[in-house]
């Protein structure tokens, strides 16, 4: 019997790069698809990979990666960056899973595994919320994460196609670009709190998530289902910092600054950037994390996944300190 063949969309991203890497361990083959090609030449050579540079978006780019493909893991996004017009997130989170899953029905794939996003809920007051908190997106990452789980869903309940939902929440762990800026910000003493941190947030690290997402592909009978994939901690944000504080010999944020002030400073850094073609320090979207409460139980996939998160926050941070060490943090 061959191995499944596996497609993995967004696949250099930091999440993608994890689940490349741990799908190539179980001796599956995989392609790799993203548009970065760069970073999609730091995962091989490795035997029983292949990578494709394109638009995820592109019909005949969606086309050729699915061909003779088993499993398909779509985690490409639109997410980090400031500045697109609402046109470009729809694009990408909205009408590339449409046109993908109709490609992969096409094409036979056994199952599809949508990543979805946590923030599709907004803010959940109190904590923790579940799968049946309702959808409250705020601002245009979110708002279409959330029409394109809805599109994904709705197209398994006309079609029949197996596709499975993962919501994650904050996913860090070693090359966690945005986790390691937050070290770094914490340690070069230049961290400054919005708000009095007292929101709650929900985390997961890395092998955990790869844990549950496998659970969602091979899982039998959870078809057409949407689980949360986070560890049931509920944190505060200035205990997060705080734990990256001691790790780092800091002595924490000296400075706090009131939600309102760090909403209109984050405002104009997005539109002074935008003029200078450059990312903002921080934007609007990076000051939710400190400002919203976004803490979830993982119940669900308890009871259908079997999935039991086995890294708690305190450990997972130690762990991504010590990747952060090693790749020339601190200095």
């Amino acid at each position: 019997m061959r191995p499944a063949r596996v497609l993995v969309t967004g696949a250099a991203g930091f999440i993608g790069q994890h689940l490349v890497r741990a799908q190539l361990e179980r001796g599956r083959q995989v392609r790799a698809l993203d548009r970065d090609a760069a970073a999609l030449g730091r995962l091989g050579p490795r035997d029983g990979l292949e990578v494709v540079a394109g638009d995820v978006a592109e019909a005949d780019v969606q086309r050729a990666a699915v061909a003779d493909i088993d499993l398909v893991f779509h985690l490409a996004s639109a997410h980090l960056e400031t500045g697109l017009p609402e046109a470009a997130y729809h694009r990408i989170n909205v009408d590339a899973v449409k046109t993908l899953l109709t490609a992969s029905r096409e094409a036979g794939v056994r199952r599809f595994v949508h990543v979805s996003s946590s923030s599709v809920h907004g803010s959940v007051t109190p904590g923790p919320a579940d799968e049946e908190a309702p959808f409250r997106p705020t601002i245009p990452y979110e708002q279409t994460k959330a029409s394109g789980e809805l599109a994904a869903r709705d197209f398994a309940r006309r079609s029949g196609f197996p596709v499975v939902v993962a919501r994650p929440v904050w996913v860090y762990g070693p090359g966690c670009k945005r986790t390691a800026r937050l070290f770094q910000t914490v340690a070069s003493r230049k961290f400054v709190m919005v708000g009095r941190g007292a929101n709650f947030r929900s985390a997961i690290y890395i092998t955990d998530l790869l844990d549950a997402l496998e659970r969602c592909a091979t899982r039998p009978g959870i078809e057409g289902e949407a689980f949360l994939v986070t560890h049931d901690e509920m944190i505060t944000v200035s205990a997060i910092v705080s734990e990256i504080a001691r790790l780092v010999g800091s002595p924490g944020p000296r400075l706090r600054v009131p939600l309102v002030v760090g909403w209109n400073l984050a405002l104009a850094a997005e539109m002074a950037a935008r003029m200078l073609g450059k990312d903002p320090p921080f934007s609007r979207r990076s000051l939710k994390f400190f400002t919203t409460d976004a803490a979830f139980t993982c119940a669900k996939a308890r009871r259908q996944l079997g999935f039991e998160p086995r890294i708690p926050l305190r450990r997972g941070l130690e762990l991504t300190y010590r990747w952060w060490r090693s790749n020339g943090g601190g200095g």
